[in-house]
């Protein structure tokens, strides 16, 4: 089993692109991983990291090997798996990539995940889209939930989970609190908290609605999602969030989340398997879990129960319209942006 933990240092460095996280992630010291994949040079005869004092990249015959390395990691952890089960037993880590905007829902899948397999670690980690899909397909994760285009058979399994859609958050009592919908453009006359508009949780027309608001309006801009929330709870500053960050603040009083019109063709957020194979038996596992008539109830529940401020002691509570019902099942507002492509 040398050659494979060889191996695995290779694909740790591709991963990590850095020689002292590509240790960490091999739980050995920087100069054990570097003899060890010098040792693997002199093996293979061949020249595989480009040299210098930073990681730059593999040579051409480097290409050619790590490939050869992702491949031979993966059908040795399915081999792994397959003994334990043989001699019932199920462990191991199951590596899993999601959008920055779902972390508040995995608690969905992987708490029902965990009661089934208890001795099965999991590793979570954030990437847009297409870094997803550049981790599902170089090996270096097994499940993702990410956004379902038009190339969804590129995938081994794939089902739709929700519908993208994003939100006002303001403190309560303040500008535009209790109301059903607030158009984008209104976004000018508030102060705004907001994530970098690039960043990873919003979509390609959301960036560029948010970029031109940020030039008319007084802003902060934090890569800090917990800066956010606390800016807004002041209620001098008002932010833009995907749905899912309502399942954060279900039982918050002073927080309120308003829907924002949809600004084209909806994007679909779902889990996805690679098409490769061995794929590892913990990743159609955890799809099961999240796909199962439990769990896609419950992410219903969560997503569309509406964010309202509470009725005051001694006030009637105002009824709920027919769009408010609407929108609170997830019906989206026509406009008439262009689709997205």
């Amino acid at each position: 089993m040398v050659i494979v933990r060889k191996l695995e240092y290779l694909v740790a460095l591709a991963t990590a692109k850095h020689f002292a996280r590509a240790a960490l992630a091999c739980h050995v010291s920087q100069p054990t991983l570097s003899a060890g994949i010098q040792q693997l040079e002199i093996d293979m005869g061949v020249q595989i990291v480009k040299r210098g004092r930073r990681f730059q990249g593999f040579t051409e015959a480097g290409q050619i090997v790590l490939a050869w390395a992702q491949r031979m990691t993966r059908e040795t952890d399915g081999l792994r798996e397959q003994l334990r089960q043989q001699q019932g037993q199920s462990s191991g880590t199951l590596r899993i990539g999601v959008l920055p905007s779902t972390i508040p829902l995995m608690k969905l899948f992987t708490v029902p995940f965990r009661r089934r397999y208890p001795n099965i670690n999991l590793s979570i980690t954030m990437h847009d889209a297409y870094e997803a899909q550049q981790a599902l397909e170089d090996g270096s994760i097994d499940v993702a939930l990410t956004y379902l285009d038009k190339n969804v058979q590129r995938y081994g399994r794939a089902q739709r989970l929700y519908t993208e859609e994003y939100e006002l958050l303001i403190r309560r009592g303040t500008r535009f609190s209790g109301e059903i919908l607030v158009p984008w453009e209104a976004l000018k006359e508030l102060p705004l908290c907001l994530l970098i508009p690039n960043t990873r949780v919003f979509g390609t027309e959301e960036s560029e609605l948010l970029h031109e608001t940020l030039s008319k309006t007084p802003h902060i801009v934090t890569s800090a999602i917990w800066m956010v929330m606390d800016h807004v709870r002041t209620g001098q500053w008002a932010s833009v969030l995907p749905r899912p960050v309502r399942v954060m603040i279900a039982n918050d009083n002073e927080l309120e989340a308003i829907p924002l019109p949809a600004t084209g063709a909806p994007l679909e957020v779902g889990i996805v398997l690679p098409r490769m194979a061995p794929r590892p038996r913990a990743a159609d596992a955890f799809f099961e879990v999240a796909t199962s008539n439990e769990s896609l109830k419950a992410l219903n529940t969560l997503l569309s129960c509406p964010v309202q401020p509470r009725a005051q002691p001694g006030k009637a509570k105002r009824p709920k319209s027919p769009i408010r019902s609407a929108i609170a099942a997830g019906a989206r507002v026509p406009t008439s942006r262009k689709s997205r492509s």
